[in-house]
């Protein structure tokens, strides 16, 4: 790029000094075209209107489209119910709503931006519908229309006037008709039906030498031209043709290449006002227009080519021309209301521009960052480590001086004194009101200076470098570093006030220091402003900001605001290259940045010209129309755009589309949307529309939502416009009332149930638990009564111990004592004679050998185990088998011994006990039985024996017989004189299941009576 500079200067260095006017001043347009690869349904348009909330509508031969400005939303045959030809014919004028007409008579009526309603009358200008009869008239659709010309050879041709009023054109002759009654005649000589427009209610027209005929009734007038239109060289030529919007009552006439608006003024002529320059209509087969007054801007409809959007340029980008490629960076205040650059080109504030003397001396060229103009007129710059001063007229170099370092900035402050920025530490300076000091150098660390502003305090100095941003305290020399800019490559900084610092840099965007605290301003959408060049303010309070993408202005209260945490958002309006500049990469890294004139206008440098403009003749399309919802799909299915949609539980994916009409730059028209739920506090976080305008939602539970579309409209304090869309999803079957009352239901039967097995399974282990603890009580009571049983058995034990020792110290004992002293060699006392002798000794050895036998018996009984064998015994035969053993002792006692018991009665039992039993018993009758008689019997009793045995001794004590008697009785409380006999014997008898019995024999003596039970 610098070798192209320079290569352009050594070019006009051939050339003379010279001032040259501007080439164009004409306004310039900036031209969209949109056709059916935009979306457009087809690209013969028969008619445009507006509607009331911004929208342009387009009738086409495939549909009638609404235009937002981006985005072309169709109705046709597909989606409107009971349409039934897409195909458009004409547009009719109407007061209240847009209406229509198919090629099939069909009328739709355009309501709130949407087609509400398909029918076949027209609401309002009835008199317009061509009805195609033999004595129809035909209504013109505007001009140009070609079937007009041809009807009017066949039949009267209408032009509408008002609602129920219109002219009626038949040859020569136009009548005016009101309420279906005709009110005057107008005679018109030679009449071209196509000159015929009315405006303002009113009847013109226009002659082919560009005079304009008006009728007062039938009463012609006079009626004067005035505006644009006779500037126009093809008007003087009568070149000259008429387009008349019916729709929008709008008549413009287009020249060659021009087109001007018609207005009718209250005097009653006619203005003319150009808002078409260089655009040939016949080309491209324009046959409607409409003009946007407000915004400047033209749409045209072409029969076969689509839609052209026309707007008018604001800014004018100025050049030299004399170099393809004029790049521009510093400008300083020039004379006569001028500007002048580094390279020796003025521009003034029309775009003429001039050759000063020094731009043609290669040799002193400036460089083109820096420049500035002391209070003597003079500019300084710079030349690599040359400071260079040239004169007031840039016709020649006053000063050179030489510097240590590379220079990159030069400022003249306040007070006039010059300070000069480097690329190494410390700053330079010069006292003007004392030159002859020459330069002198203030030590500061900063080094690779970019920008030097003076601050409105005084004797501070703002350094902005390649990293970081510095303040120095001039009289001490302190440099402070600014914190959270250490990494900033600072492009600019503005001071509009005390310690309010605003600060430009590359890639981080723009900073506020205000009051010791750094705010970093919210970038744009596209993040342009990330690379900030520049800040100007006009004269309204408004910045503008250059950058490499385009050029935006945003309300400094606004930036105030956010910084106080007043506002959330902040509105950047954006200016791109469709607004007039060459290119939209301003230039940046230069001081001054830009350049404000002494009346308020901006010149502002870039890649490709000087931009220069008047802030307040600049025109800023706010988006402030209303937000649309124009369809809505749900699971690719698309249903009508309503307010409250309702979707079912089950939905899978939502989508709608928004729009809002805005035919300025779409990066001015931001959307953002948000979800809410009923019942829930959240804060609202917003997302940003897709560049489609469309906004996707996954399924949701069921519930209320509301989604939430906003935009900002404009510059000011929460300046919202927001659409509210309600969505009702559907609560699935599980949700609703009936099926929680019957979980509900489910669940409590559940806790009962599960309470009853609870229960029971409690109620099983208690019982499982009292089986157990039984078990284990009758394991212990089994235990106790086994243990009883063993202390019992102990303890008679103990007790047959006890009789034991007792019998053996009586039976055995005294007679082994008798013995011995019987049979001592010693004389006995007393004469006893040998056969006394001889009896005693057998007795007492008798008895001892049957104690003998009844201790081995009752020891073979007691150790015994198991049950003991039962045999069928007869009793008889045992009974006299016992009685021979006795009968030695009981002759010799003189005791007769005597049996009673029947030979056949048998008795089922075990022998060997009962025979002990008997044994004892008859030996215990015989020894108490002195000279009597021993009798047994036996008798049958109520399945029972009882074997009585009955002596005629001394009789048994009743101690005995009382314990004999008692089966509880122990035998504690008995005599010790009771022998082991009895003892064994009462210990057997439980064993052969017997009781003994013993009561007094009539007389002397005892029975005692055997009870034997007997199996059945």
């Amino acid at each position: 790029m610098n070798l192209i500079f320079c290569f352009s200067l050594s070019l006009l260095h051939l050339s003379p000094a010279s001032s040259i006017a501007a080439i164009d001043t004409t306004p310039h347009y900036f031209v969209k075209h949109f056709s059916d690869e935009d979306g457009l349904p087809q690209n013969s348009i028969k008619g445009l209107v507006p509607d009331r909330n911004g929208f342009l509508w387009l009738a086409t031969e495939n549909g009638l489209s609404r235009f937002d400005g981006n985005y072309f939303f169709n109705f046709n045959s597909d989606n409107v119910p009971g349409l039934k030809s897409s195909r458009m014919a004409r547009i009719y004028p109407n007061d209240t709503a847009i209406t229509v007409e198919t090629d099939v008579k069909e009328i739709l009526t355009v309501t709130e931006s949407r087609v509400k309603q398909v029918g076949k009358a027209l609401p309002g200008y009835q008199y317009q519908q061509y009805l195609d009869t033999k004595n129809d008239f035909y209504p013109i659709r505007g001009w140009p229309d070609d079937y007009a010309v041809h009807f009017a050879t066949m039949r009267p041709v209408v032009i509408p006037d008002a609602n129920e009023s219109y002219f009626e054109v038949n040859r020569d002759t136009i009548s005016f008709v009101k309420n279906g009654k005709g009110a005057y005649h107008i005679i018109q000589p030679q009449l071209d039906l196509r000159r015929l427009f009315v405006c303002g209610n009113r009847l013109f027209y226009l002659n082919r030498d560009g005079r304009i005929l008006g009728w007062n009734k039938d009463r012609q007038v006079k009626v004067s031209l005035t505006g644009d239109l006779f500037s126009d060289a093809a008007f003087s030529k009568c070149k000259m043709e008429l387009f008349w919007n019916l729709a929008t009552h709008q008549v413009f006439v287009y020249t060659d290449g021009n087109c001007y608006q018609l207005q009718l003024k209250e005097d009653g002529n006619i203005h003319s006002s150009v808002v078409l320059q260089d655009f040939d209509l016949h080309a491209a087969y324009i046959n409607s227009i409409y003009y946007d007054e407000a915004n400047s801007r033209v749409f045209l409809g072409s029969s076969t080519k689509g839609l052209y959007v026309c707007t008018r340029q604001q800014f004018t980008a100025y050049k030299s021309e004399v170099s393809e490629a004029e790049v521009f960076y510093a400008q300083a205040p020039f004379r006569r209301n001028a500007v002048i650059t580094p390279s020796g080109l003025a521009f003034d504030q029309q775009g003429r521009y001039s050759r000063l003397p020094l731009s043609f001396d290669r040799k002193n060229s400036l460089e083109k960052y820096t420049l500035a103009r002391d209070k003597q007129g003079r500019y300084w710059g710079r030349d690599g480590f040359l400071l260079i001063c040239v004169s007031p007229d840039f016709s020649r170099i006053l000063y050179k001086i030489q510097l240590p370092y590379l220079i990159t900035q030069v400022l003249i402050d306040a007070g006039g004194d010059l300070w000069i920025g480097g690329k190494y530490p410390g700053l330079y300076y010069m006292k003007m009101a004392d030159p002859a000091r020459g330069l002198q150098f203030l030590p500061a660390a900063i080094n690779d200076v970019t920008y030097i502003k003076e601050g409105q305090i005084p004797d501070i100095l703002w350094v902005g470098t390649a990293r970081g941003m510095y303040r120095i305290h001039l009289p001490s020399g302190r440099t402070d570093t600014i914190k959270g800019l250490e990494t900033g490559n600072i492009r600019s900084i503005y001071i509009p006030k005390q310690r309010e610092i605003w600060i430009t840099t590359y890639n981080q965007g723009v900073f506020l220091y205000r009051n010791e605290r750094l705010v970093a301003l919210p970038l744009d959408r596209q993040r342009y402003m990330s690379t900030t060049h520049c800040i100007m303010e006009d004269d309204k309070g408004y910045f503008w900001l250059t950058t490499n993408k385009g050029l935006f202005s945003v309300r400094r209260q606004d930036v105030l605001d956010f910084a106080d945490g007043k506002q959330r958002d902040v509105f950047y309006y954006y200016f791109g290259k469709d607004q007039g500049f060459n290119t939209n990469e301003f230039n940046g890294g230069c001081e001054p940045c830009a350049i404000k004139y002494e009346d308020g206008d901006i010149s502002l440098p870039s890649l490709d010209g000087l931009v220069q403009f008047t802030p307040a003749a600049i025109r800023m399309e706010m988006p402030d129309k209303g937000i649309f919802v124009d369809w809505v799909e749900r699971d690719l299915k698309q249903a009508a755009a309503e307010t409250c949609i309702a979707l079912p539980n089950n939905f899978k994916t939502l989508r709608l589309h928004v729009s809002s009409p805005y035919f300025g730059d779409p990066r001015n028209l931001y959307f953002y949307y948000c979800l809410e739920k009923d019942g829930r506090q959240e804060e609202r976080i917003w997302l940003p529309v897709n560049s489609d305008r469309t906004i996707a939602l996954s399924s949701l539970p069921s519930g209320n939502y509301r989604i939430r579309v906003r935009k900002l409209k404009g510059f000011g304090r929460d300046q919202y416009m927001e659409k509210v869309i309600a969505v009702h999803v559907a609560e699935a079957f599980y949700e609703r009332g009936w099926f929680r009352l019957i979980v509900l239901a489910i669940l409590v039967c559940l806790v009962i149930l599960l309470y009853k097995m609870r229960i029971r399974h409690i109620q099983e282990q208690n019982r499982q638990l009292e089986i157990k603890v039984f078990n284990r009580t009758r394991r212990l009571q089994e235990t106790m009564a086994t243990l009883q049983a063993s202390d019992e058995q102990v303890r008679k034990q103990s007790l047959m111990h006890k009789h034991l020792l007792t019998a053996i110290t009586h039976d055995i004992k005294t007679p082994l004592r008798f013995l011995l002293r019987v049979n001592k060699d010693e004389p006995l006392s007393g004469v006893l004679r040998q056969e006394e002798i001889k009896t005693v000794t057998y007795e007492s050895l008798y008895r001892m050998h049957h104690l003998v036998d009844n201790l081995i018996h009752y020891m073979r009984t007691t150790f015994q185990t198991g049950e003991l064998s039962k045999e069928i015994v007869g009793l008889c035969q045992l009974v006299e088998e016992k009685m021979d053993i006795f009968r030695p002792v009981s002759d010799a006692k003189g005791i007769q011994l005597i049996s009673h018991v029947p030979p056949e009665m048998t008795v089922t039992v075990n022998r060997l006990l009962l025979a002990v039993v008997l044994h004892n018993l008859l030996d215990n009758a015989v020894k108490y039985t002195i000279r009597g008689t021993v009798e047994v019997t036996a008798e049958e009793k109520e399945g029972s024996v009882v074997i009585n045995i009955s002596d005629t001794g001394m009789g048994m004590p009743e101690v005995v017989r009382s314990w004999m008697n008692d089966p509880e009785n122990d035998g504690t409380g008995h005599s010790h004189s009771t022998g082991i006999g009895l003892i064994l014997v009462r210990e057997l008898l439980p064993v052969i299941n017997a009781r003994l019995l013993s009561s007094l024999r009539a007389g002397d003596g005892t029975i005692l009576s055997i009870k034997l039970l007997q199996d059945d």
